[in-house]
């Protein structure tokens, strides 16, 4: 079995190269021959087993690379590429595997007309010319309008295996954490001055630290109310905040699935969100409003919590592990292609690889440099 995987990004911080780098194992395994297309990538997120290229922005060469691939199933994890395999025949199945995009009314004004033209565009055109179109959550599957697309649930056990033992240390403070981007355009749907109000209502009962990226001014606003704001961490380091924290929050107002509350789960920690989109199938601990959880939180001791993290993890242990979202997978994938073709790629798509990796050596080693001594 051959499959191409496309993303635009293949970085750390995202979501959707979180979900694609805890699969790849379980494919390889699998005996599946994997390449992965990015714009951005990161090498070091890689397993061993799979082949991985840069692809320009512009995609030229992409068809041909595909085309000559032979592959059996081309899956695609973003735009630009569902809209370019809904436009390009490639000789294989086509998955578009989608993460979702934000509600149009928690967008910017100036975006939202484009946004409005993207929805139209996946429904009319994009999503019936693919062979199937899979989603993260039940409820993802009635947001995205396409109650025919198949059901595959995240994974989230990716740092379990370094999350240490919950030790209450003496502290009173019940230690909180969010984990979550907060960049001005999407400060208001993830709920960011709720994450503001809470540290104001519980004072010196709590500690709440947000763990992301964002921009330097919500930053600083975070800061400015009390907030700890380490940035973006290692995944050890993240581990660690998972264990040391007594509860995460999200005031989220969307999620296809909201990753960070089934990880928490596995550090055996509670997570907290509002009972809207996707939350109520990934945790348990859901609430009606703001106030909601704060009044939670202030009826809550750390041994309270430690022993709602005992539910969490019950909760999420049996549902969301990478081995059953693989299992899955290919149990779509052999729905499509129950039998996989015999062909190898031919020297064209080797060729074009080749001119793509020369171009990203030179782009790294020759043109970054001259950019930086201008």
């Amino acid at each position: 079995m051959r499959i191409a995987i496309l993303t635009s990004v293949f970085m750390p911080e995202f979501g959707v190269a979180r979900v694609i780098a805890s699969q790849l194992p379980y494919l390889v395994e699998a005996g599946v021959d994997v390449d992965l297309y990015a714009c951005e990538l990161d090498r070091g997120m890689l397993c061993a087993g799979v082949s991985a290229v840069r692809v320009p922005t512009h995609l030229k060469g992409l068809r041909a690379a595909l085309k000559h691939g032979r592959y059996d199933v081309i899956v695609a994890h973003t735009d630009p590429f569902y809209s370019f395999l809904s436009h390009n025949s490639c000789g294989a199945k086509t998955i578009g595997y989608e993460h979702g995009y934000p509600p149009v009314e928690l967008c910017p004004a100036e975006e939202r007309d484009a946004r409005l033209k993207l929805i139209g565009d996946r429904l009319n055109d994009i999503y019936p010319s693919l062979t199937k179109v899979v989603t993260i959550s039940r409820y993802g599957a009635e947001y995205l309008k396409w109650p025919s697309a198949d059901i595959i649930y995240n994974g989230a056990d990716h740092y379990e295996a370094c999350c240490g033992e919950k030790v209450l240390d003496d502290s009173a403070k019940i230690k909180i954490m969010a984990v979550t981007r907060y960049r001005k355009e999407e400060w208001t749907y993830k709920g960011l001055e709720s994450v503001i109000r809470l540290k104001k209502d519980l004072g010196d009962r709590c500690e709440i630290t947000v763990v992301g990226r964002g921009d330097e001014e919500s930053r600083q606003a975070l800061l400015d109310a009390g907030i700890k704001v380490p940035g973006i961490v290692s995944d050890a380091d993240l581990a660690r905040c998972y264990s040391a924290s007594d509860a995460l929050v999200s005031f989220s107002q969307w999620e296809l699935f909201n990753l960070p509350l089934a990880e928490a789960g596995f550090a055996h920690t509670p997570a907290l969100a509002l009972n809207v989109c996707a939350h109520p199938e990934v945790t348990p601990f859901v609430f009606d409003s703001y106030e909601a959880i704060r009044d939670y939180l202030l009826q809550s001791t750390r041994q309270s919590l430690r022993s709602d993290g005992e539910k969490m993890f019950a909760h999420v242990a049996g549902r969301f592990r990478w081995q059953q979202n693989v299992q899955v997978l290919l149990g779509v994938i052999k729905s499509i292609v129950p039998e996989p073709g015999t062909k190898k790629p031919s020297f064209i798509k080797n060729l074009v690889w080749l001119f793509w990796n020369t171009r990203e050596s030179l782009r790294q080693n020759i043109y970054k440099k001259w950019v930086k001594r201008r």
